[in-house]
């Protein structure tokens, strides 16, 4: 009787030690799958565009570069696309946050922290955020968020709020994009301000960054003018299989007035 009680003991405590086992592994696993950064997020979305592989702002074809690990090349000739000053920049496509890393880190204490210091080093702003501010890393990581657009404009846009420009002057070839830059605001084309301002929605819902001032009444027709096309909803639910969580103002689960 001795032994079999023995014997259930250590049978027990094998089976307990298999499911903390599997459990633990299966944590790692999602740990290490998790988006918890810009970098990671680049990645997942490299994969996601190289099958499309159309940018955002201008609607060029790029392809990997061989030469340029891990970088995608502009096709110039698919779209019009030119440079306005740094053709070298606008040869890449780039990783672009529609609502900007600024706006949801500039009143973080890492963004204004006096001195950060990570590993010998003293950084600042966001540099500061992306090694110190694991929520910001989240938000940074947010997929709905990014989209690749050419290195150039994604310069030139910079942290500039997206509205409407007086007058068509184009300084990128064909690309159907503005910045004014002693206004500070940039214009994307027609068919991609439904996709930026339910952008600008979503960022608000889920982490309370404010639509820039004066904006929303604007963002709203854009909404209304631009409907969500095939493409976007298609994203919205790949991210949401990644992210756990999708733009509800995509599918219309929370309506805009």
């Amino acid at each position: 009787m001795r032994t079999l009680f023995i014997s259930f003991i250590l049978v027990s405590v094998l089976f307990l030690a298999i499911a903390t086992y599997s459990q633990n592994q299966e944590r790692e696993t999602i740990d290490k799958n998790r988006i918890t950064d810009f970098h990671k997020a680049k990645r997942v979305l490299k994969r996601f565009y190289k099958q499309v592989g159309k940018d955002f702002y201008c609607g060029c074809e790029f392809e990997k570069d061989d030469e340029e690990l891990g970088r995608f090349k502009i096709k110039h000739e698919s779209c019009g696309l030119e440079a306005r000053r740094d053709s070298k920049r606008q040869t890449w496509i780039e990783w672009e946050h529609i609502v900007p890393a600024h706006s949801f880190g500039k009143n973080r204490e890492c963004w204004t922290r006096a001195n950060c210091e990570v590993k010998s080093k003293i950084l600042k702003g966001r540099k500061c955020c992306t090694a110190t501010d694991p929520e910001f890393n989240l938000i940074e990581a947010d997929l709905h968020n990014i989209v690749p657009v050419p290195g150039e404009i994604n310069a030139d846009r910079g942290i500039y709020p997206f509205g409407e420009i007086e007058g068509e002057a184009r300084a990128y070839g064909s690309c159907d994009f503005e910045v004014n830059f002693k206004d500070s605001i940039a214009e994307p084309k027609p068919e991609i301000r439904g996709d930026i301002a339910r952008i600008y929605f979503y960022m608000e819902w889920r982490y309370q960054i404010p639509i820039p001032e004066g904006k929303r009444e604007l963002y709203l027709t854009w909404h209304k003018l631009d409907p969500p096309d095939s493409f976007e909803i298609r994203k919205n639910e790949i991210v949401e299989r990644i992210q756990k969580i999708k733009n509800p103002f995509v599918e219309g689960e929370i309506p805009l007035p």
